[in-house]
């Protein structure tokens, strides 16, 4: 999926940095280690990851002048399907009004005249987590999208 994004980000002409974030999660699991010893990795775990990416991303745009723009869908946000100072961080949620499924149709529409790579639009999404995967999680958007 990396590999995908990247040449997304080529084709739009957008700059692209990648900031590992491996050894700050390990400095928190080294930190929460004795509380969280016995049990399993779960949304704690996955909710630091994208913690440090917000973090990370606040940092970046204090220091440039950059503003971050939160990713959230109105689907995602009408049920809390989002991590607080994660991928709610930003100044400006650009399709927070849009749910889930009108994303996806406008994503394709825009590549269809661009005619940028389809693979992002087939993968699942993913905080890169290791743990267990929690898409059942949410309804299908066709079903959610209508009552929020």
């Amino acid at each position: 999926m990396f590999r995908i994004l990247w040449g997304l980000a080529k084709n739009l002409g957008i700059q692209t940095l990648t900031l590992p974030i491996e050894k700050a999660m390990k400095a928190y699991d080294q930190i929460l280690g004795k509380v969280f010893k016995g049990t399993d990795s779960d949304l704690a775990e996955e909710n630091i990851q994208a913690r440090i990416r917000g973090n990370l991303l606040m940092a970046l745009s204090n220091k440039k002048g950059w503003m971050v723009l939160a990713t959230g869908n109105k689907s995602e946000f009408s049920v809390g399907y989002c991590t607080l100072y994660g991928d709610m961080a930003g100044g400006f949620a650009v399709i927070k009004d849009v749910p889930k499924i009108w994303v996806y149709k406008i994503s394709h529409w825009v590549n269809s005249k661009k005619r940028l790579s389809q693979n992002p639009f087939y993968e699942r999404p993913s905080a890169n987590w290791t743990g267990p995967k929690r898409y059942g999680t949410l309804p299908p958007y066709d079903l959610l999208d209508p009552i929020c």
